[in-house]
């Protein structure tokens, strides 16, 4: 069996004993809304936005930016076919969209304002670290070319207590540098939210106004 399918077989043993729960998604603890309020310190609520929400579960996503944002168009993307059917019954807007896709499968033409990702590379998707490590990184080159604005990533912490069997975890230098070689100049690293996850927001556009040595536009 893939690791792939190993995942999978995790995410729908959790789905089948809990249904529509954060303890479904592998996050027992919830703490979701501390993971998706980053979102809105980044981009405003009045302007019309279609977000890409990759690895999207059981919608949480689109249930925290509903109220605030009347027009988002909203896509989920996932790997578990019953987290897709569950969304598209539970949420019937024309303004969310779900999508059941494979990991290998390449999105790069697509287009969204923001790309989100949460939680997708929390697990290692091959027994090779260095094979899961760089599965991950060249999923991210491909979800960041697919944002036309801000792409927002977050993963486990190496600043941690213990690290579960399988588990993937990150240091926030090598995302740094992989950030600024791979995909931006422009870009925060938030470690503020939760003390073992961290955030990386990088903006598409990282223009640089000469000879003033500022980034082109403020966001």
């Amino acid at each position: 069996m893939s690791s792939f399918e190993n995942i999978k077989k995790q995410y729908k043993t959790e789905f089948d004993k809990y249904g529509d729960s954060p303890k479904s998604i592998l996050t027992p603890k919830g703490r979701n809304v501390n993971r998706y309020s980053v979102i809105t310190d980044y981009i405003d609520s009045q302007k019309e936005l279609d977000i890409l929400d990759y690895g999207c579960g059981l919608g949480y996503l689109y249930e925290y930016l509903k109220p605030k944002y009347s027009n988002l168009n909203y896509h989920g993307y996932d790997l578990m076919p019953e987290f897709i059917s569950h969304c598209k019954d539970k949420f019937t807007d024309e303004k969310a969209n779900f999508l059941v896709v494979q990991p290998s499968k390449n999105y790069d033409n697509d287009e969204f304002d923001v790309v989100f990702v949460s939680g997708v590379f929390n697990l290692k998707s091959s027994e090779s670290e260095a094979d899961s490590k760089h599965y991950a990184f060249s999923k991210i080159k491909e979800l960041y070319s697919c944002s036309k604005e801000l792409f927002i990533c977050d993963f486990p912490s190496q600043y941690v207590d213990f690290k579960q069997p399988g588990a993937q975890h990150f240091d926030v230098g090598e995302i740094t540098s992989f950030c600024v070689n791979n995909l931006s100049r422009k870009f925060i690293i938030r470690h503020d939210k939760l003390p073992y996850e961290f955030t990386l927001i990088a903006w598409k556009n990282d223009d640089i106004l000469r000879p003033d040595n500022i980034f082109e536009y403020e966001t």
